[in-house]
């Protein structure tokens, strides 16, 4: 049991893990997210850069670890497992950016293992050029009575296709998956979010908040699937999205696939433009419609921030 605050002993590239846990490595490697389409074994040929960030039974990392994935090139194939034994604690946030305004085709795949009585969270702040072509995948696979709490932010890029899978294998597991999203200008979002309950007593809360303008679009899908054996569980969706212009679009699609009848399932979803008896009030009270627009729009997001 113990305590490490230092992220380069328990942090290593995949070149370096090769060499020193290499049995870790490639147990792991495309465990989770399995090479079974064109995006993936593309991935799977051609990824150069990756990280293995491994926590031990019984150590908790104190302090968050920052990761900043500056993109410089015009082809990046980046990879990320985060191994968190029995009873391990570990927090993570990764800052994705463009180190330049060139077009650059971006593969991101995370995977995260959570053993039993594991808790995680994990965030990431996609902040890419309006340039960017971005394809990413982010899967977890939770033990009994683990938890992970994601926080996915995507605000850059000119497309993205995302997905965000958790699978609750174990009893008790839960998972918290919140997203935020913002587009401007033509930028479009492919966003993709499920929740796997295979096992027992296992809880899942997906919340998803996004705003367009000018021509924005984006089409949100969430599912959340009990299996046959999971009696006991508790699935939670809910998507909501503002649109600030008569150009931008949203299609949202919730699901629930219910192969048990002994749990609770709600879904929700929500397409709606400002509301402009609130933005007159705003205005009434000196802000011009700028202003109000901004107000208006960090009350919307404040809800899940």
């Amino acid at each position: 049991g113990g305590c490490l605050t230092d992220c380069e002993s328990l942090s290593f590239e995949f070149n370096e893990a090769l060499k020193n846990n290499e049995s870790l490595l490639k147990e792991n490697f495309m465990a989770c997210v399995k090479a079974t389409d064109k995006f993936t074994l593309f991935h799977q040929a051609f990824v150069k850069r990756g990280l293995l960030v491994y926590v031990p039974k019984n150590v908790e990392v104190k302090e968050p670890i920052e990761l900043i994935s500056e993109i410089s090139s015009k082809v990046l194939f980046d990879h990320l497992i985060i191994v968190a034994e029995d009873n391990s604690r570990i927090a993570l946030v990764e800052n994705m950016k463009s180190g330049n305004n060139e077009e650059a085709y971006v593969s991101k795949i995370v995977e995260i293992f959570a053993g039993n009585n594991a808790k995680v969270d994990y965030g990431n702040l996609q902040m890419l050029s309006k340039k960017a072509f971005n394809f990413t995948i982010k899967r977890a696979n939770l033990g009994k009575d683990a938890l992970i709490n994601w926080l996915d932010c995507n605000f850059g890029s000119n497309i993205t296709l995302s997905e965000v899978t958790t699978n609750l294998n174990g009893e008790g597991a839960a998972t918290n998956n919140y997203g935020i999203f913002f587009g401007n200008e033509s930028q479009q979002y492919d966003l993709v979010v499920n929740s796997i309950h295979n096992a027992p007593n296992t809880v899942s809360d997906i919340f998803t908040k996004g705003a367009l303008i000018d021509k924005g679009k984006c089409i949100y899908r969430g599912l959340v699937k009990i299996e046959k054996n999971a009696f006991g569980s508790n699935g939670y969706q809910k998507e909501d999205t503002l649109l600030l212009s008569q150009d931008a679009a949203a299609d949202s699609i919730p699901n629930l696939e219910i192969e048990n009848s002994d749990v609770r399932c709600t879904h929700g979803a929500s397409i709606g433009r400002i509301d402009r008896e609130k933005l007159f009030y705003l205005k009434s009270r000196g802000l011009n419609e700028k202003e109000a627009t901004q107000v208006y729009v960090k009350g919307f997001f404040e809800e899940l921030i």
